[in-house]
């Protein structure tokens, strides 16, 4: 399925700032009562055969959304208008290259304007910590040998990419279905702290997300099954804390931009990059400008690039910046002096102030390059960094025009963990909270070379952490 398609799609509905909201996907019969579930968004798939249904959800308290392929949107929109459902979420739509799809959307969003719309981006994967790591190849799956380093199946890269059509595209969202492969008989599945990691991953990354509730848990939950509610009891602490996330517009914090055209062909590597805690954002080759760039000390290019790209890189370079292109051939205007350094796959060129590294070669194994980049790259360009913790992954976040920050770890692992962290820039007071501690802490820092380092002690599951500015602290209680 189309990513383009997907994008420009969400693109035409977009308005509303990111909610990272949580959907529990739930089958049409009773749920107790909201205020009890600690659930606010609860998904019926199309068809439906019992409309009474949507009342019954209603009045227990949840907004309930209507979840259909593109193909039965013209029936399930009418539905769902009538029955008052709050919006819509619509799957499969047909590849980019049938362009009418995004008119054949465009009336349901002015038809219908009880209804919010979402489109959910294909390829969403259960959070979670693997033993090994599994990469595409020629599309082949392959399976790495058994290492230290643990593999972490995160969405981070699959919403990244997605999010590059439009700087304020929202109404996207993913799924993704339970790993059952490791299920036990009598035992809930999944756990509480699956769901917990999920929500708090869709935290992180800024996204809506639909999560299964199991027909089996769903209806223990009714009956009152005491197993049942000490699990989602469990859950209920992390719905709350994401739920109360800050809602303004917000940037992430970045130093490297990705420049790609297919999202599919650049995704493993990306993926390693998101894995790796390197702070980026992704920008498709027409949507590279020079307030795109204003925003980053380093650029990775995937793809090929027309003569005002090429020149707007070149300046960027001359200034400082790094420019990394991943196999390319082409001729570029730097060549007409020698490269700085050269050896079988890599080629580096001086450009005023700064560098531009050729890499000859696609990339073989997305790992060593992410580690590879992360060490050209350097401490002095990196904008986050973490240490000691290999199953954790930051992302971090300002408000526009404000220099405070506010970043949000989930740990993966299956153990609490203690996270150091670097943030670039200078801060008056760091607070950390948690599910487990709701009012911000104090956390002890140091300031380092225009770095602030500060560690995380004990984390489960999930946390943020406020960096105050001066501005900021100075009328904060």
């Amino acid at each position: 399925m189309s990513f383009l398609c997907l994008l420009f799609l969400g693109s035409i509905a977009a308005g509303t700032p990111v909610a990272a909201k949580v959907f529990l996907r739930v089958e049409p019969s009773p749920l107790p009562p909201a205020d009890k579930t600690g659930i606010h968004d609860v998904v019926l798939l199309w068809p439906l055969r019992d409309l009474s249904a949507i009342a019954k959800l209603r009045a227990q308290g949840y907004r309930v959304f209507l979840q259909c392929e593109s193909k039965d949107l013209a029936a399930a929109v009418v539905t769902a208008d009538r029955a008052a459902f709050s919006g819509m979420i619509v799957t499969n739509t047909v590849p980019s290259s049938q362009s009418p799809a995004a008119e054949q959307l465009r009336p349901y969003f002015a038809a219908h304007r009880n209804l919010t719309f979402r489109v959910l981006v294909p390829g969403g994967k259960q959070p979670q910590m693997k033993g090994r790591l599994v990469v595409e190849r020629d599309g082949v799956l392959q399976v790495s040998s058994p290492s230290s380093q643990p593999w972490l199946d995160t969405n981070l890269a699959l919403i990244r990419l997605a999010q590059s059509m439009d700087a304020e595209l929202l109404p996207i969202l993913y799924d993704f279905h339970w790993d059952k492969s490791q299920a036990l008989p009598d035992i809930w599945h999944p756990d509480a702290e699956a769901y917990a990691v999920s929500i708090a991953e869709a935290d992180a990354i800024r996204s809506d997300v639909t999560i299964d509730l199991p027909g089996s848990l769903q209806r223990a939950l009714v009956a009152d099954d005491p197993r049942a509610w000490t699990l989602w009891k469990a859950v209920m602490p992390y719905l709350d804390f994401s739920s109360h996330a800050p809602m303004e517009r917000t940037l992430p914090v970045v130093n490297l931009g990705v420049i790609f055209d297919d999202a599919q062909a650049s995704y493993e590597a990306v993926n390693l990059m998101a894995r790796h805690n390197l702070a980026f954002e992704s920008v498709r080759s027409s949507g590279l400008t020079r307030a795109r760039l204003s925003g980053w000390n380093s650029v990775v290019v995937f793809c090929p690039l027309n003569k005002e790209a090429l020149a707007l890189l070149r300046n960027f370079a001359a200034t400082g910046g790094m420019v990394i292109f991943v196999n390319t051939h082409d001729e570029f205007p730097w060549h007409s002096a020698p490269p700085l350094r050269q050896e079988s796959r890599v080629k580096v060129y001086s450009v005023g102030r700064g560098q531009v590294v050729e890499l000859t070669e696609p990339i073989v194994d997305p790992e060593n390059f992410a580690r590879d980049l992360r060490r050209l790259i350097g401490r002095e360009r990196s904008a986050l960094a973490l240490w000691n913790s290999l199953t954790t992954l930051v992302t971090g976040y300002h408000e526009q025009s404000r220099s405070d920050v506010t970043l949000y770890l989930v740990n993966y692992a299956a153990q609490p963990d203690d996270v150091q962290v670097q943030v670039k820039g200078r801060f008056t007071r760091v607070r950390l909270e948690s599910p487990e501690e709701p009012r911000c802490a104090s956390l002890p820092f140091v300031e380092r070379e225009g770095f602030t380092e500060f560690i995380i002690p004990e984390l489960r599951i999930t946390a943020r952490v406020h960096l105050d500015s001066a501005r900021e602290s100075s009328t904060a209680p």
